[in-house]
């Protein structure tokens, strides 16, 4: 069914009609399958082209007797244009639950650097120079690849164009299966209500069967003429309310929280999400935002104080869902005008405060505006803080999080956590591996706490948001700018399940006998066959 008229009418008519299709359609809300991870498709880190993310096994297109190693070797030579001559090391990672709660920095008492890095031809390297044999054992955060947490209570609207899903071979489509699935063809119980600007009803058909197939737990619908991005989140708001009240009517899932964030919003941990929220209670009026970096802060007209729209991720309790469908500030013209009205989160956020009493709260990502940042050498993703949402990705760090994201097909939790060794070398899963040629030091940083959602620091005060930092781990790593550093750049999965991963120093300039490529391979080992 097509819904190209559905926003020229009222409110009610959006509930009563959603209410007699979704009856029509009840088969939609069953758990269905998702995709494979046995081939991953992304884009590089280093080459804004896709590629294609295949299987290791010993023997392949690449010729037959082959070892994986120079498989691997081959097609990231190829991807990333190596030296004919490059330094190679490489490690063996078993992981073991260790604790049940997230530091940034885990020591580890090994050296990283304890065996010699070897230089490869590119072309036709010594199968024995390239095997990976080392192995070391690292602690790990929590249960190992469970993935039998219960997401039901969410649900997630975004609205964005087809064209935008279908770019760089549906990478957004990709990385939404990462979170809104268990990874192995059903959905996690989270909802997407999917709302397509101006598509047509083969555009929209496409798209739910892709969705379906993947294992999302979806509603897609589309407008049918031009809104500005804010009617849409507003309209978006509308519709989620309708989908929570057919879904509670019918004797489906109880949705305790509706989020309403922008497409290249990524959750790479949907449990610890949840974790977090779990602290408000559900049936009061609750607004909290998801910032993610010092992008997502601004300071106020008058430069007193600073402030938050969310970073493009808020979530709404359903008494507040309630109190937003009946702002009067929404019925304001600008919003019908398409290119002139304000950023949907800043209106969003200016109408709870015009027209409610209810104030934003906020879960802090990697920024904290009350916690200065001693290193401001280190990208925000080396900083091992646990997180809850990364925000344009691709663009603010050039990460393809679905790429990126894979070593959690074998250790939930491992993306992000920073590991600090003995010998002064730094590893944050799937960002980045740095030599430090000076001491690295600690330094500890304090949090805050709500209770009842009512903030306790009174640093609190110089916001216009009322700040939640509870039990984050903000540890900085301090060090001077004498370090080598390789940025993660590919992920695959092999045939018995491990994640191999390839993090790279390119050579700068002219390539020689002293100025080469250095490549570094993990292999997350799958602890569960």
């Amino acid at each position: 069914m097509y819904w190209r008229h559905l926003f020229d009418s009222k409110h009610h008519y959006h509930f009563v009609n959603l209410m007699l299709w979704l009856l029509l359609h009840e088969e939609k809300f069953e758990p269905v399958q998702g995709p494979t991870m046995q081939a991953v498709l992304g884009i590089s880190a280093w080459d804004a082209r896709p590629v294609i993310h295949a299987p290791l096994s010993a023997a392949g297109s690449l010729g037959e007797g082959l070892s994986p190693e120079e498989q691997y070797l081959a097609r990231l030579s190829r991807e990333f244009k190596l030296t004919n001559e490059t330094e190679w090391l490489s490690w063996r990672f078993r992981h073991a639950r260790d604790s049940t709660k997230w530091a940034a920095v885990n020591s580890v008492h090994n050296n990283f650097g304890s065996q010699d890095a070897k230089v490869v031809f590119t072309e036709h390297p010594n199968p024995l120079d390239v095997r990976v044999t080392h192995r070391m054992e690292l602690p790990a955060l929590g249960d190992l690849s469970s993935k039998s947490y219960d997401a039901s209570e969410l649900v997630f609207g975004i609205t964005t164009t087809y064209d935008k899903i279908m770019d760089r071979e549906g990478a957004l489509l990709r990385s939404w299966t990462r979170w809104l699935t268990n990874g192995h063809k059903k959905s996690n119980g989270a909802s997407l209500v999917l709302m397509l600007d101006q598509a047509d009803k083969d555009e929209v058909k496409e798209l739910e069967d892709l969705l379906r197939t993947n294992g999302v737990d979806s509603q897609v619908f589309a407008t049918g003429e031009p809104m500005s991005l804010t009617s849409r989140y507003h309209e978006l708001a509308h519709l989620l309310k309708s989908f929570g009240a057919v879904l509670s009517s019918s004797g489906g899932a109880i949705k305790r929280w509706y989020a309403l964030i922008e497409d290249d919003v990524f959750l790479p941990d949907v449990s610890y999400l949840q974790h977090r929220l779990a602290s408000y209670k559900t049936d009061e009026e609750v607004y909290i935002g998801l910032p993610s970096e010092h992008y997502d802060w601004e300071a106020t007209r008058s430069n007193t104080t600073t402030t938050t729209y969310g970073g493009g991720a808020v979530f709404l309790t359903r008494p507040a869902l309630d109190t937003l469908s009946k702002l009067a500030c929404f019925e304001m013209p600008e919003l019908r005008d398409r290119f002139h009205a304000k950023r949907w989160d800043v209106f969003l956020k200016s109408c709870f405060a015009w027209d409610s009493d209810v104030k934003m709260n906020v879960l802090p990502g990697f920024h904290n505006p009350d916690i200065e940042v001693v290193n401001l050498d280190a990208d925000a993703y080396e900083s091992g803080i646990r997180p809850l949402v990364l925000h344009d990705a691709l663009g603010r760090h050039g990460m393809d999080v679905n790429v990126a994201h894979l070593v959690t097909n074998v250790c939930d939790t491992c993306f992000m956590q920073r590991y600090e060794f003995h010998d002064n070398w730094v590893l944050t899963v799937g960002v980045s591996i740095s030599e430090h040629y000076d001491t690295v030091k600690h330094h500890s940083k304090g949090s805050m706490a709500i209770i009842d959602n009512v903030a306790t620091d009174e640093s609190s005060k110089s916001h216009e948001v009322i700040i939640d930092d509870a039990g984050v781990d903000r540890t900085e790593l301090i060090w001077t700018e004498n370090r080598r550093l390789w940025e993660f750049a590919d992920s695959v999965m092999s045939d018995d399940g491990a994640v191999w991963q390839a993090y790279i120093d390119k050579a700068v300039g002219e390539p020689g006998p002293e100025n080469i490529d250095s490549v570094i391979i993990l292999v997350w080992e799958n602890m569960t066959r």
